[in-house]
């Protein structure tokens, strides 16, 4: 790099306080595929946003309904932190294979990040239409429990909804979490993988019915 270029280039040193770690993990985009595919991000640390759910665009600084799947890396239990952050140290325990928004993120200067954030962003299709049997699985659930469908369900007003609503929201809840069982009992699933496959439960992300 010439002189004249160092001089001209931004000067940023991360003072790793963990400070963005502690607010959540990163969503990861198409950049981040073969972190997953080659298991240095194993899928049970991760957890989907389905179509249609209400998220906060930390953007926008607004509660937003997701467009499309948004893969996120969990957090630590019972708080948001992301589960890859050493506390103690207040360092990425898996820097070296840090996602792309990692890579991206400077608090200082917020535009990069912003530039990317709803951009190429990485969905379960990418990751397991190859797997026929369970992509299958995977969209019967979001036909039958789409967010979208228990939103229009739901009484936007406030206070319970129609009766033939509540039962078709009752079924819709009961199938959610049956097939979660199902998964675990007969399939031998790991019951970490079911945020990711399925998304988060509906009864944690539906305001109380």
């Amino acid at each position: 790099m010439s002189k004249q270029k160092a001089e001209k280039a931004p000067f940023f040193t991360c003072q790793r306080c963990g400070t963005c770690c502690e607010k959540g993990g990163p969503a990861l985009h198409q950049e981040d595929r073969n972190l997953v595919e080659s298991g240095r991000i194993p899928l049970k640390h991760l957890f989907t946003i389905r179509p249609g759910e209400i998220v906060r665009d930390n953007v926008k600084q607004t509660l937003v309904r997701a467009e499309t799947d948004i893969i996120k890396i969990k957090g630590k239990k019972g708080t948001w932190c992301c589960i890859f952050l050493d506390t103690a140290q207040k360092a990425c325990t898996i820097y070296e294979d840090r996602p792309l928004e990692c890579r991206i993120l400077n608090c200082r200067e917020p535009e990069a990040m912003e530039s990317l954030y709803i951009k190429n962003r990485l969905s379960r299709q990418d990751l397991l239409s190859s797997i026929k049997e369970l992509w299958d699985l995977i969209q019967d659930h979001e036909r039958r429990c789409s967010h979208d469908t228990v939103l229009k369900l739901s009484n936007p007003h406030g206070g319970r909804p129609d009766p033939d609503a509540q039962k078709r929201l009752d079924f819709i809840f009961n199938y959610d979490a049956h097939i979660r069982r199902l998964v675990i009992e007969k399939g031998k699933m790991d019951a970490e993988l079911l945020d990711f496959l399925f998304g988060r439960p509906l009864a944690a992300t539906i305001p109380q019915r």
